[in-house]
């Protein structure tokens, strides 16, 4: 099936296959972002396991960014696991500190603010308390404030994962957004020699600085011991990521964990490792990456996804950053399943 009409976000791609359930694919804004459908029947859990539907999912996931499909309350555990291994390999880490928030058996990491009958917290805390959306509405950087907090994920491990799924179990009525934003259509309006100096730089990412950077502001938040700081050594990334299926380019490297940006291959002493570690101290560079944000976040390039129980959402983080919002954490529970999906 083709897409007619231009520039509407309402565009439909069918993808027509005799051997697997017929989709309807509506772009979410723009070119930007895929809400999936069956066209003759619901899709559910058991039906996305399918090996050739996961393919063509996989095709709409790297072609668009984000993919979501709504309706999926029955999804368990070992579901999610397995449609999550259509898009690449089902990391098996949950991350350093965080083994508490993993549920038995499969390596999914339950995120919000769920606890266990004796009172403690069996799901890693969102980053985000406080942190709601202006009453506009908007999710475009705020400078001043450093919210909402944009980024990709994982550049501090030594592969950086491919993407994530996350299913939401229980969502509250207002608040907990989660923000998408285009990275490959925000290179692509860059001009062409803020590209040629972006193109020279790598980001140094490091894990114990993204803990130490967050236990600032979210109390509960775990940091790393010094074995794990070891084991986590800080990584390089490049700020303009050419992507492994399309080859699209895109702008890559914002997360919690960029320390400094600097020239490919520049060396960085150790006791300045040590403040950003240690003390959540970010270099002046990353002033590069934040001072691009409020453009790369405009409303012509992002994607504000209001949670309903059953939705399942996958980002490709090579493409894409987003970010969480905040809701009442007194008032609502909030629990979500994440998994993490590495390149294959």
């Amino acid at each position: 099936g083709g897409g007619g009409g231009g520039g509407s976000s309402a565009r439909t791609f069918g993808v027509l296959s005799s051997e697997v359930e017929a989709l309807r694919v509506q772009t979410l804004n723009g070119t930007f972002g895929a809400l999936v459908e069956g066209v003759h029947a619901p899709l559910t859990p058991a039906a996305l396991r399918c090996g050739a539907l996961g393919a063509e999912l996989r095709a709409i996931w790297v072609r668009f960014g984000v993919l979501v499909i709504r309706g999926l309350q029955s999804m368990t555990p070992e579901d999610l696991a397995a449609i999550s291994g259509h898009f690449g390999i089902l990391s098996q880490d949950v991350g350093a500190g965080r083994e508490h928030c993993t549920l038995p058996g499969v390596p999914i990491l339950r995120i919000g603010n769920v606890r266990d009958q004796s009172g403690r917290m069996i799901s890693q805390p969102a980053a985000a308390r406080g942190n709601l959306l202006p009453a506009s509405g908007s999710c475009q950087y705020r400078p001043e404030e450093r919210l909402p907090v944009w980024h990709t994920d994982g550049t501090f491990m030594a592969v950086p994962p491919a993407g994530s799924a996350l299913f939401c179990r229980r969502a509250p009525p207002e608040g907990a957004e989660t923000c998408f934003a285009d990275m490959a259509a925000a290179w692509e309006s860059l001009a062409p020699e803020e590209q040629a100096s972006l193109e020279e730089l790598e980001c140094v990412c490091s894990l114990a600085h993204h803990d130490a950077k967050i236990s600032l502001r979210v109390p509960d938040y775990p940091r790393l011991t010094p074995e794990e700081r070891t084991a986590n050594p800080p990584r390089r990334v490049p700020v303009a990521l050419d992507h492994p299926s399309t080859g699209r380019r895109a702008l890559y490297g914002a997360n919690s964990s960029t320390c400094r940006v600097l020239r490919r291959g520049e060396a960085v002493p150790a006791e300045d490792m040590d403040r950003y570690d240690l003390e959540g101290i970010e270099h002046e560079s990353v002033s590069i990456l934040r001072a691009l944000l409020p453009r790369v976040t405009s409303r012509e390039l992002t994607v504000v996804w209001q949670w309903q129980e059953g939705d399942l959402v996958i980002w490709d983080n090579r493409s894409t950053l987003h970010c969480a919002t905040g809701y009442d954490q007194d008032r609502y529970v909030r629990e979500m399943w994440r998994t993490t999906i590495m390149p294959d």
